[in-house]
């Protein structure tokens, strides 16, 4: 019998301008691609050549498209339907050749992650971040099931040919469900969030896919079969190969690898020149697609007769070998295979005079991003040459000296750039005189040549030193507030934003960029075992605000509460009260409309950092508070002082053991709504982060691995989603507690799913090479101090 073909590149679709992450076909060979540049693309082969013509371009999705489906033709849709997921939390149903959603679905409170055919006509499977996953029918307008019980995301879901419901979840377990939503087994074995799930009904077998770089098979029964090896990264990924038997499938993966298996058995494997290799699928004539982190989706056959032609060919072998040998080399302590591609690019720049470094062709080219209006836009600085070798000790040869750095610098149009050489080391002044004298510049630039010489070498670091020194304060421990009345009160951190005379929302400016408590670059910011507060606040000013809501609220069944009473109540901001009857007027006050109960929740934020009070607060009321404070840490909720106290409130309650132990209790619940919460302001995000990082204390504190490893997701990604720099700040030093504290293998696991997730990089990039004032300067940093722990070269 005569050996099969290798798979060999035969078509390259270009479209997305960013990651590829789903793709699937039709039984005609069509494909459909979901990107993160929030469109879903379709694609039927040309019937010319090896190639595929765009047909249809889906822009309903408000966020990154994450997953996408093909239902096909039915008497109803005899085109077949396209079905769309996404960070929006909304699936959208399209007919093929029309650009704008037939139907929309929108039940799940958290990104759609993931869409798969069921067995019944017009009908199919979602599965969500939300943590459950539901099925839904095109005749009605909801869902008609809803799958409940993971304790993490759902990343995959597939109907069964006997009609169970299987799904894979991030808290590293996977589900087995009958068709009335009842679970009827949970399967461990993988040891972290599985990602893909492929039914082969023939066997009455199903296999799984996950972060641990396993691939597992499951009889229908739930038994354990087999375990593969050879993926050395998350495989994300997993698809059926049509035609070549009733145990073969291909897997996709991190390390850049697609992987076919025959009984078990890695037959063939081959790279792309991309990262993340995120989604596959098999077409009916057995060739593979894939969807990748650079944007493109490629079709590879076993059929010389498909085989792309030479050039196309030639120029894909050419990038796959690049980029192999650039995982090998770095540029001054940058590993070039960890930088960007050109598709960074597609992403707008966060303020004038941002540095990228990008991975281009062979080598790196640095870009800054230029401020002007619609016009604004990335512009080329120049190549970046340097030392491949990873031990450093070859430079680059300039006029017969060697250095770490030769920068190729446009300093003006249609004139050839030129070379800028720096050693580590080396004063970037004298090294930035040097280069103004010699190409006759003037001195005006010297400032704008040192920023770039310091942004692209790093030079501005210095290794952090041994020394514990509390990130907030800049003490050398973290000082519990010394008033009398104290009770315990952990921390000193002013809350900046209410200050002690005004009631308000807003940033009092005269507590921000100053300089007084900003620790320096040898400072070590993590980790750290203490909660942080937001202590400041002024009772009388609740109390007239108080008095205030409380004239709105009466009528003549409900009158207004006793001045008295609301007299007595602020006393909790000070202390525990007198009278322990006060806090059934608290309560009643979480009754108040949620437009004016705001100043109510802020004497809870206050009370709670009293032992005594936060005993009563957190034990009493059954329970209606952590409700009332998860209501308003949502998407759902439109008032932002709402948002902002409850935030803050939360983070207070963790300072004693009862408030600590009713929110980590919910810590899943309050994980879930925060990664849903929309653009927030500044008080806003400094609250967020610094409740992340009191989440992070407790979950290291009481040891809890599964949440270490949800939070190792979540707080990376909300980072990228945050602009103000102390907050940045604080979400770094939260990562990296997580990544010091942690056991050696859940830490691990940590620096994983940090260096794995690409928004991240791209954002701690861009840290890296900030610093316009004390607040970015102490962000700048930490975020040094995290990337040496992960190993983050750029």
């Amino acid at each position: 019998m005569a050996m099969a073909q290798k798979f060999k590149l035969s078509a390259v679709l270009f479209g997305h301008s960013l990651d590829v992450r789903s793709v699937v076909v039709s039984a005609n060979n069509s494909i459909i691609s979901g990107s993160r540049d929030k469109t879903a693309k379709f694609w039927n082969p040309n019937n010319i050549n090896t190639g595929y013509s765009l047909v249809q371009t889906y822009q309903d999705q408000k966020n990154f498209v994450i997953t996408v489906l093909y239902l096909e033709p039915t008497a109803e849709f005899p085109d077949g339907l396209v079905i769309t997921g996404g960070n929006d939390n909304i699936i959208y149903v399209y007919k093929p050749s029309e650009p704008f959603a037939t139907f929309t679905f929108k039940e799940h409170s958290n990104a759609v992650s993931s869409l798969s055919k069921c067995s019944s006509t017009n009908s199919f499977l979602s599965g969500s971040w939300d943590c459950t996953a539901k099925s839904w029918a095109l005749n009605k307008t909801g869902s008609t099931m809803t799958f409940t019980g993971h304790a993490a995301a759902i990343w995959a879901v597939v109907q069964l040919v006997d009609s169970r419901v299987v799904t894979a979840s991030a808290d590293k377990t996977i589900g087995i469900w009958n068709c009335e939503g009842v679970r009827l087994n949970s399967l461990s074995g993988h040891t972290d969030c599985v990602r893909g799930l492929l039914d082969l009904p023939e066997l009455h077998q199903f296999v799984s896919v996950a972060n641990d770089a396993t691939v597992r098979v499951w009889s229908y029964s739930g038994d354990s079969l087999n375990v593969y090896y050879g993926h050395t990264n998350y495989i994300y990924s997993i698809a059926r190969c049509k035609g070549a038997g009733e145990n073969c499938f291909v897997t996709s993966d991190e390390d850049r690898t697609v992987r076919f298996w025959r009984n078990g058995v890695n037959v063939e494997s081959f790279q792309l020149p991309a990262q993340s290799v995120w989604s596959v699928a098999c077409l009916s004539n057995g060739d593979i697609v894939t969807g990748s982190s650079d944007g493109v989706v490629r079709v590879f056959t076993q059929s010389e007769s498909r085989y792309a032609d030479q050039a196309t060919v030639n120029k894909f072998t050419e990038e796959v070998e690049v980029l192999t040998k650039q995982s090998t080399q770095e540029i001054g302590g940058y590993k070039i295979s960890d930088l960007p591609g050109k598709e960074a690019l597609y992403d707008p720049g966060r303020k004038p005079g941002q540095m990228k470094m990008i991975r281009e062709g062979g080598g790196v080219v640095a870009y800054t991003w230029v401020e002007d209006g619609d016009k604004s836009h990335w512009e080329k600085v120049g190549d970046v040459l340097g030392s491949t070798n990873k031990t450093n000790q070859d430079k680059t040869m300039f006029e017969g000296k060697a250095y770490d750095f030769v920068f190729s610098v446009d300093v003006e149009d249609g004139k050839p750039p030129l070379k800028l050489p720096f050693n580590r080391g080396d004063d970037p002044y004298q090294a930035a005189h040097t280069f103004l004298a010699k190409n006759v510049l003037p001195s005006s630039y010297l400032e704008q040549v040192v920023d770039f010489i310091l942004k692209n070498t790093r030079e501005q670091y210095v290794a952090p030193s041994t020394e514990y020194v509390d990130p907030f304060t800049g003490q050398s421990r973290y000082t519990p507030s010394g008033t009398a009345n104290s009770q315990g009160v952990t921390g000193t951190n002013l809350d900046p934003f209410t200050g002690g005379s005004s009631y308000s929302t807003s940033v009092n400016s005269s507590r921000q960029g100053s300089s007084s408590n900003i620790p320096s670059q040898g400072i070590k910011f993590f980790p750290i075992n203490t909660y942080r507060t937001f202590e400041m606040g002024d009772s009388k000013v609740i109390l007239i605000k108080l008095k205030e809501f409380n004239e709105k609220c009466g009528d003549g069944k409900n009158p207004p509460i006793n001045e008295a009473h609301l007299e007595e109540l602020v006393k909790l901001c000070n202390g525990p009260p007198d009278d322990p009857n006060v806090f059934d007027t608290l309560f009643k006050l979480l009754e108040w409309p949620d437009e004016i109960v705001f100043p109510a929740i802020d004497v809870i934020r206050m009370a709670v950092r009293y032992k005594k009070n936060n005993e009563i607060i957190a034990s009493a009321n059954n329970g209606i508070l952590l409700q009332k404070l998860l209501s308003f840490v949502s998407d759902s909720c439109r008032i932002a002082n709402n948002v902002i106290v409850a935030l803050r409130t939360l983070s207070n309650l963790f300072v004693h053991e009862c408030g600590e132990e009713l929110v980590f209790e919910h810590r899943f619940d309050l994980v879930e709504n925060i990664t849903t919460l929309g653009s927030l302001n500044k008080n806003g995000q400094i609250a967020l982060a610094t409740l992340l990082l009191n989440l992070s204390v407790a979950t290291l504190k009481k040891r809890d691995e599964l949440g270490i490893s949800v939070l190792a997701d979540v707080i990376p990604d909300i980072l990228t989603k945050l602009s103000d720099p102390e907050s940045q700040f604080r979400s770094y030093v939260a990562l990296g507690t997580l990544l010091t504290s942690a056991s050696s293998l859940q830490a691990a696991e940590v620096k994983t799913k940090v260096k794995s997730n690409p928004g991240f990089v791209s954002a701690l990039q861009s840290h890296l090479m900030s610093g316009q004032n004390d607040l970015e300067n102490k962000r700048r940093n930490c975020a040094c101090q995290v990337q040496d722990i992960i190993s983050i070269s750029f």
